[in-house]
Order: structure tokens, then C-alpha cells, then sequence
């Protein structure tokens, strides 16, 4: 025989003994390939035994998949509707700087003496234009 011949027979009865399913034996809550004194056989190429079990891992698998998704979704809702806190300064918020009134010019001269109360909060300093 030539030898990719001989290797290619050895391949395949290697394979053929591997392929042979040894016997798995349940232990309490434990599955191994060893017997113990307790232990019952399992059958594990049943396919009358298998198929339904496969069905029933699909159909949890799937309603599992479903409840993550669901899980999921719910949660980046919640996430969605908080708000977070100010962050930022200690101080008070800004308020906003009050319109300015439009200013007519008069001729008259304004009286010196004590100003309103709206004059008193609302100081602006303003440098004077450089004479030309």
C-alpha cells in the first residue's frame, strides 16, 4: 500500500472508533462518563428523548431573548427620563439681564437727588468717549 493510502484507512478508523458515544451516567446533580453508586444511565442519542428537548431549549432560548430585549428597552427608557441635576456653578442661576428701555433724548436737564428704585439695581458703568 502506498503510504497516503494507509494514512487515509488510518484516519477513517480512528474517526469511526471516535465517533462512538461512551455511556453518561447521572450522579445527584452531577452527569459523568464514570459510574457511580447511585447513579442511573442517560440516554444521550435518544432521538425520541433528544427532540423534544431541544424544542423545549429553542423555545425557553427564544422567550429568554425576548425578555432581554424587553429588559433592555425598559431600562434606556428609565435611563431617558431622568434628568440630571444643574451642574456647573454653587452660585445662583443667572437671571436674565432686564430689556433696555428705549432712551428719548429731552432737553430738559434731569433732576439730581435720589433715584428710583429701578436705577439703584440696575448700575452700568460706562467709560467716556476721548474728546476729539
Amino acid at each position: 500500500m502506498s503510504r497516503p493510502l494507509l494514512l487515509g484507512v488510518l484516519l477513517l478508523v480512528g474517526a469511526g472508533g471516535a465517533s462512538a458515544q461512551d455511556s453518561v451516567y447521572r450522579c445527584g446533580n452531577e452527569y459523568t462518563r464514570v459510574p457511580c453508586s447511585q447513579g442511573r444511565l442517560v440516554a444521550i442519542d435518544d432521538p425520541e428523548v433528544t427532540a423534544p428537548r431541544r424544542a423545549e431549549a429553542a423555545r425557553v432560548a427564544a422567550s429568554e431573548k425576548r425578555l432581554a430585549a424587553d429588559m433592555s428597552r425598559d431600562r434606556r427608557l428609565a435611563e431617558a427620563a431622568i434628568r440630571p441635576a444643574m451642574a456647573g456653578s454653587l452660585s445662583a442661576p443667572k437671571v436674565a439681564a432686564p430689556e433696555a428701555k428705549p432712551s428719548s433724548k429731552s432737553k430738559s436737564k434731569k433732576k439730581r437727588g435720589k433715584a428710583s428704585a429701578d436705577e439703584r439695581e440696575d448700575f452700568v458703568a460706562v467709560a467716556p468717549k476721548p474728546k476729539k
